[in-house]
């Protein structure tokens, strides 16, 4: 078994590597198709608008500290009012631009303090249950830290599941 699904991941990736070559030998295919244009793109003629973002949560911040800006205040202070699209795109960086020292203390003991139970509590769960909630969980952590902001209920519920490991239900007799 181990080895048939060796030769499916070897597979898959064969393909995947194979269509790139195509894509990359097809003159103009990157040109409209934002991810290619990403990774056969001159990395010196733009700046991604996520660096930008985490530059001036970086800069907010610092200027905030130690108490940062308040709930919601990194898109007032960087210019772009309300538009929540604008945000840091990184939990932590807007942990600190918002709340300060002490926003990504709270933060640092929130989702590093969950996921080290998570992973404490993992091995006493059954195997099974602890891939099924990591499989949920490790998307969410992804996103927490390239695209979302404090407020995605999403990543707070991934949190609450994997602190979910140490929950067990026990029958009552009586």
């Amino acid at each position: 078994r181990g080895l048939a699904a060796l030769a499916w991941l070897a597979a898959i990736g064969g393909l995947g590597l194979g269509a790139l070559a195509v894509l990359a030998a097809l003159p103009g295919a990157e040109s409209g198709l934002r991810t290619l244009e990403r990774l056969f793109g001159d990395p010196g003629t733009t700046t991604p608008a996520r660096v930008i973002l985490w530059g001036e949560a970086l800069r907010w911040g610092g200027l905030a500290a130690p108490f940062g800006l308040g709930p919601g205040g990194f898109t007032l202070a960087a210019g772009s009012g309300d538009a929540r699209a604008l945000h840091p795109h990184n939990h932590a960086l807007e942990a600190l631009a918002e709340g300060g020292l002490p926003g990504l203390l709270f933060w640092l003991l929130a989702f590093g303090g969950g996921a080290l139970a998570a992973l404490r509590q993992a091995r006493h769960v059954a195997p099974g249950r602890a891939a099924r909630i990591a499989a949920l969980t490790l998307p969410l952590a992804l996103t927490a830290m390239v695209s979302t902001d404090l407020g995605n209920r999403m990543v707070w519920f991934g949190l609450g599941l994997a602190l979910s490991l140490g929950v067990e239900a026990r029958a009552r007799h009586g």
